[in-house]
């Protein structure tokens, strides 16, 4: 069996810790893919490594071994593959609940034909197997509102995407029935508590894309709403000293800049946050924390502004102008991966670049309640050779 050696160094954000992982038996080609964190949860991480696949860039589940990073005790635990029969599933479904004195429950929920019909995969790390379950909804699912559907039906691409359950990610709020949310980050939350004998679903809505609002609001303009991949434009978080959740919408216009660059773009961005206390099935607990933030109306001291020159993230006006204010502002940049700070303060980060195919990213820190931008620091990005990716995120905010 080959030695799998794991080392992590812990930064306070927007600085980005790292998980380092490899293998003293083995040449780095080996491994048919990056290693992948699938989550990270107080001082927990969950992670799996792909090693000689028969099928580089197509991983399959019995082909990765799984480990548990305990980061208090700098020590790393094996855990059974989770793939024989009938426990599969993607990255995406599975997520830690820590149960005190280095234990936890890896826990993983996934559809079946029934939409309102799931299949609870649990590992306890005292029991050290896999057991599986049928859970189901306790009521019908607050349904995102196809009334305002029909009234977009010509802006919306995709809209069937909203007719069901497919989870970006899963949020741990913990608690004496260990209860864990699958977020659905375009149609709302399942809330499970996974340590009862007999688990249920529960459902909590999202606000809707505040494109949605735009497009009702100015039903003369070119305004599209495109259900893509959700984490680059929405966040959530639990924020445990609240016993809260925080939401993240990131909504992004572009346009062609004034210019004759025709590769250029122009990025607009407008970022709202929520709060939401209550975690029951209602769009009306969610609460927004401020008014929506622009790009346009970030602040940010002289030094800063030196700083965001250097990195190319403002560009000058020519000098055809006036002036020599700055001609290329925030709102001009392309961010995306919106993430709320988990330590109750209002401040959120953002994967920033100049252009599209600009080599260089950068992890922004925005007070939302200031309109303030904190800090810049600059974040490596490995590419993927998939179309499905534009980049792979093997850190940790």
């Amino acid at each position: 069996m080959d030695v799998i050696v794991a080392s992590f160094w812990s930064k306070r954000p927007p600085l980005l810790s790292r998980l380092y992982v490899y293998s003293p038996d083995l040449d780095p080609s080996a491994f048919s893919e990056l290693p992948r964190i699938l989550c990270v949860v107080e001082g927990l991480i969950l992670f799996r490594v792909a090693i000689r696949c028969r099928q580089p860039g197509c991983v399959l589940m019995e082909e990765c071994d799984y480990f548990v990073y305990h980061v208090d005790s700098a020590s790393l635990e094996l855990i059974p593959n989770p793939n024989p029969s009938p426990v599969a599933f993607r990255d995406e479904d599975v997520s830690l609940l820590p149960r005190g004195n280095g234990g936890f429950t890896v826990a993983a929920l996934v559809p079946t034909t029934d939409p309102k019909v799931f299949m609870l995969h649990l590992l306890h790390s005292a029991i050290g197997s896999w057991t599986s379950q049928k859970v189901s909804l306790e009521a019908p699912q607050n349904e995102f509102p196809m009334e305002t559907m029909e009234i977009l039906r010509d802006r919306v691409v995709d809209a069937c995407r909203l007719l069901h359950h497919s989870t970006s990610t899963v949020i741990t709020l913990g608690g004496e029935k260990g209860t864990m949310g699958w977020v659905d980050l375009w149609r709302g939350i399942l809330l499970c508590d996974v340590l009862l004998p007999e688990p249920e679903l529960r459902g909590v809505p999202l606000p809707l894309p505040r494109a949605m609002f735009l497009a009702i609001v100015l039903p003369d303009e070119e305004i599209r709403i495109d259900f893509g991949c959700t984490k680059l434009y929405r966040g959530i978080a639990f924020i445990k000293e609240k016993r809260c959740l925080r939401f993240l919408d990131l909504d992004i216009s572009n346009e062609r800049l004034p210019d004759k660059n025709e590769k250029s773009l122009r990025f607009g961005w407008t970022v709202t946050t929520w709060s939401n206390c209550n975690l029951i099935n209602s769009f009306d607990d969610w609460k927004m924390d401020c008014l929506p933030v622009h790009g346009d109306i970030i602040r940010f001291d002289e030094q800063m502004q030196k700083q965001l020159l250097k990195c190319q993230l403002l560009r000058p006006r020519s000098a055809q102008d006036k002036d020599n204010s700055v001609g290329r502002n925030l709102e001009n940049l392309l961010v995306f991966l919106p993430t709320p700070s988990m330590d109750n303060s209002d401040v959120v980060f953002f994967i920033a670049k100049a252009e599209f195919l600009h080599p260089e990213t950068y992890v922004f820190a925005i007070d939302m309640r200031s309109n303030h931008l904190q800090d810049v620091t600059e974040f490596g990005v490995e590419m993927e050779l998939c179309d499905d990716f534009i980049c792979h995120l093997g850190s940790v905010i």
